[in-house]
């Protein structure tokens, strides 16, 4: 039963070292090719590796190889003289057209307002965790409309501390715009009166 034991202990090292005999044989050629020991090139030029159906994927044929097709050249008597080459003008492909039924840009707007939507509350949340004179400076070059989505997104008691850092023209210009119900570009449906 000794016997038995070493038997394949012994089998299982000889297969460990061979794995790592074969590890380093790979690794040592990975490297040689990263730093440029072993030209790939000249190799792929040399075993024509560009034609063999796995390893041909990452091998390009190197220009000016010889083709396999030979074209043979016709005999002296069958010579036909050579067709003069018609050069037309050639024409851009006339773009394909497209056409959308009504529900595909339904579809279509539904999701840029739902994608709008995620934008502005996403923005809403990050001016709500700011202090509200940041959160008024960071706003005051921001476009009315964008201003006033945002603070229809936000908390109300944060929005009103918010609109308070606010010099008192654009405070009042924003009040208007939120008072008259106008809904922006950038407002999307359910954001006047969604706080």
């Amino acid at each position: 039963m000794a016997k038995k034991k070493k038997k394949g202990g012994s089998l299982l090292k000889i297969f460990l070292v061979l794995f790592l005999l074969l590890a380093l044989v790979i690794g040592s050629f990975g490297v040689g090719i990263y730093y440029g020991l072993i030209d790939t090139e000249e190799i792929n030029k040399q075993y024509a590796l560009y034609q063999y159906p796995v390893i041909g994927e990452y091998f390009v044929k190197p220009e000016g190889e010889a083709t396999e097709e030979v074209k043979e050249e016709p005999k002296a008597e069958e010579a036909k003289p050579p067709e003069p080459e018609k050069k037309e003008e050639e024409k851009p492909p006339e773009p394909k057209k497209i056409t959308l039924t009504k529900e595909e840009l339904q579809k279509q707007q539904a999701e840029r307002e739902a994608a709008e939507k995620k934008r502005v509350s996403k923005l809403a949340r990050l001016y709500g965790q700011m202090k509200p004179q940041e959160a008024a400076d960071a706003m005051v070059n921001l476009d009315e409309n964008l201003t006033v989505s945002i603070l229809q997104r936000m908390d109300e008691a944060q929005a009103a501390k918010v609109l308070a850092k606010f010099d008192a023209s654009k405070a009042a210009s924003i009040t208007e715009i939120i008072y008259a119900g106008k809904q922006s570009s950038l407002t999307v449906p359910g954001d006047v009166g969604a706080n």
